[in-house]
């Protein structure tokens, strides 16, 4: 087997070592419960509480006066959107509907559902081309609604990296007649590479996990807005109430070393992902096009995070695909991680209205701060024999579930 070169970044990325070593400093600092009220617990309080005002620092939410925004540490994302979107609902006096899309992570689409099955009305949002949900959210207004709102939206589709555009949703009331809309933003494949202005967003919670943007796992974290009422979904006394299970201090350190350095050299790193996105998909384009294979970038001309690349090779199968990547040492994603297992088409593209042979054959290639340009050019090359010509490979079809 050769090396394996990692072209699956959104589902995750390596540790930064600045990060492993707060961690492990942490552990010998924090090593106490930070709800003891000993000396030692005590401790580990101060250096929870200080990894989080970084955290909602970095995020650009308010840590002070009586409005200040809170940030609940969880499991990660997942658990962050579901808490989001069904803390909302059981904080309601009055049932109302969940807007959703799917462009949504299923952890959102899930939550959705659920809440659904309690009494909301449920309104699927139409994507347009370039996978967006916006305007159809704005659309969705109404001044006579007969009960709160609350909408899920995604900023960077993990599908297609597609950014979601809020300014119009950000220029509309807080309010639909005397009932509220509460806007959930899922910002996890957003927080590395794109500034997050949690206060300027027109958002009444926000997600995200750190080892989307080399931080650890097992952690993530949900930003509640100040005067945002929410109802735990796993009650306990810590985490503001929120959410019960001794928090992992060592991990919340991480978490924090790990958004600052995202920050620190985003701009830079952000130019420099997108070049390497850009050079993958130029090359796999060439080689896939010298064969007759009419390849195409999914959402080519949307405003994209630069990490992200979802590729249709008409005429392969996508996991078929997959599967022969890995075995020639690239590692690549039919979809999001959380979905990957599935034999079931991308929700997103399906909802995005693509054509059959471009759902049934489309991969996603993702790259980050530590892919190189070898690592590209030595991707392309173990790739392209995968599909070079079938009129000279009589076992394509076997291998690849097409018609060739």
């Amino acid at each position: 087997m050769p090396s394996a070169i990692d072209l699956d970044h959104a589902a995750a990325t390596p540790m930064h070592p600045e990060v492993a070593t707060a961690i492990a400093e942490s552990q010998g600092l924090a090593h106490a419960n930070p709800s003891s009220q000993h000396a030692l617990g005590r401790a580990a309080r101060r250096v929870l509480e200080d990894a989080r005002e970084r955290i909602v620092s970095m995020l650009g939410g308010s840590g002070t006066g009586l409005q200040r925004d809170r940030l609940v540490f969880t499991s990660g994302a997942s658990e962050a959107n579901h808490l989001a979107l069904l803390g909302m609902t059981a904080a309601s006096a009055t049932v109302g509907e969940v807007l959703f899309s799917r462009r949504d992570h299923p952890s959102s689409v899930n939550a959705a559902l659920v809440a659904g099955r309690r009494g909301w009305r449920l309104q699927e949002l139409s994507l347009d081309a370039a996978g967006t949900a916006g305007t159809a959210i704005v659309a969705c207004a109404r001044g006579d609604a007969i009960g709160p709102q609350i909408a899920s939206l995604t900023l960077v589709c993990g599908q297609t990296g597609s950014i979601e555009d809020l300014s119009a949703i950000a220029a509309r009331p807080s309010a639909a007649g005397r009932y509220p809309r509460l806007v959930h933003i899922d910002a996890t494949q957003a927080a590395g590479l794109i500034a997050i202005d949690f206060q300027a967003l027109p958002a009444a919670t926000l997600s995200l996990a750190p080892h989307k943007f080399g931080g650890p796992r097992g952690i993530g974290g949900l930003l509640i807005g100040g005067g945002v009422a929410i109802e735990p979904v796993q009650a306990g006394p810590q985490e503001h109430g929120l959410r019960g299970g001794t928090e992992a201090v060592p991990l919340a350190v991480g978490f924090a070393r790990a958004i600052e350095l995202a920050v620190a050299d985003r701009e830079q790193a952000a130019q420099r992902v997108a070049g390497l996105r850009d050079r993958l998909e130029s090359r796999l384009l060439a080689a896939a096009h010298q064969v007759g294979i009419p390849a195409v970038v999914i959402a080519a001309a949307a405003r994209r995070c630069p990490h992200i690349s979802t590729i249709a090779f008409p005429g392969l199968d996508r996991q078929a695909l997959a599967m022969a990547a890995d075995l020639a040492g690239v590692c690549l994603a039919t979809g999001t991680a959380c979905a990957s297992g599935s034999s079931e088409p991308s929700p997103t593209l399906v909802a995005m209205g693509l054509a059959p042979d471009l759902v049934r054959s489309a991969v996603r290639l993702s790259v980050g701060r530590t892919t190189t340009e070898s690592d590209i050019d030595l991707a392309v090359e173990r790739l392209t024999p995968l599909w070079h010509d079938p009129k000279s490979d009589p076992h394509r079809q076997r291998r690849f579930g097409c018609d060739a």
